[in-house]
């Protein structure tokens, strides 16, 4: 098991940073084991800190008054949550923090924060290039959910997870800031009419880093219209489904319907 001050050290708020300018305050850090479906914080719960996942996964839900809800984000190891509450003038939480899988969470006390950040120069940078990697994955966020399809919503998904999967693949760090297609040579290829007897060589495939209920309140979207929709894009020959793995069989027309819109209607219930 990692010791607090490892884990600490892992985390981008400490990268690059000495252990010594930070290490008298991981006493000061407390740990937190969670549940699977186990509410960490409440929405309107005030926020006291920077919590940290260490083990497992915890979901950004918006719950509505009927009891529904949507997904509005992912956090695994490593990945922090609260930092944007410690100088905005709300400093309570505005989604619910819940359990995907049994989890271990560190907390790092505001006092704590505040005091490393007032201290050192490289932490506050740090800070700063968080809270930067925030805003652009909520952007990325409104670009997912602004399609106006259920189709084009997941075939941007299906791209993403493919665009981050070839990231990793390179043995690099996958940034907030990924999307399926954003270089302008790259958008004006995909409107270039395919070539006679264009195929694809090798047939990529992604796997869902979630259940397909989860996904499917990522997408906001019901989960019987997800799965609708996979059958019918599954027949559309778009792609093929097995459990959570989905094979892309025609990465161009996938990318193509998402700048122009599917030629076969999509299930919008």
């Amino acid at each position: 098991m990692k010791k607090i001050c490892e884990v600490l050290a892992a985390t981008p708020l400490f990268e690059s940073i000495d252990h010594e300018v930070f290490g008298e305050h991981c006493g000061k850090t407390r740990l937190r084991i969670v549940w699977k479906g186990e509410m960490l914080a409440v929405e309107g719960d005030e926020c006291t800190g920077i919590g940290i996942v260490q083990e497992g996964q915890l979901a950004m839900q918006k719950y509505t008054s009927g009891g529904d809800c949507a997904t509005l984000g992912l956090m695994g190891p490593g990945e922090m949550f609260g930092e944007s509450l410690l100088f905005g003038h709300t400093k309570v939480y505005p989604v619910t923090i819940e359990a995907v899988t049994n989890s271990r969470v560190l907390i790092l006390p505001k006092e704590t924060v505040l005091e490393l950040l007032d201290a050192n120069p490289k932490i506050m940078k740090n800070f700063l290039a968080i809270m930067s990697d925030r805003v652009c994955m909520l952007n990325r966020r409104i670009t997912l959910l602004s399609q106006k399809t259920l189709r084009q919503k997941i075939a941007y998904y299906l791209l993403e997870l493919w665009a981050e999967q070839k990231i990793r693949d390179r043995g690099e760090t996958v940034p907030p800031c990924v999307q399926p297609f954003a270089d302008p040579a790259e958008i004006a290829r995909l409107k270039e009419p395919l070539r006679p007897g264009h195929r694809v060589l090798a047939t990529p495939a992604v796997e869902l880093p979630v259940s397909k209920e989860v996904v499917a309140r990522l997408l906001s979207m019901p989960r019987p219209s997800l799965s609708r929709e996979l059958i019918s894009m599954e027949n559309d020959g778009l792609i093929k489904v097995s459990g959570r793995v989905i094979w892309l069989v025609d990465v161009p027309s996938l990318e193509r319907g998402i700048l122009e819109g599917f030629k076969v209607s999509a299930d919008d219930d």
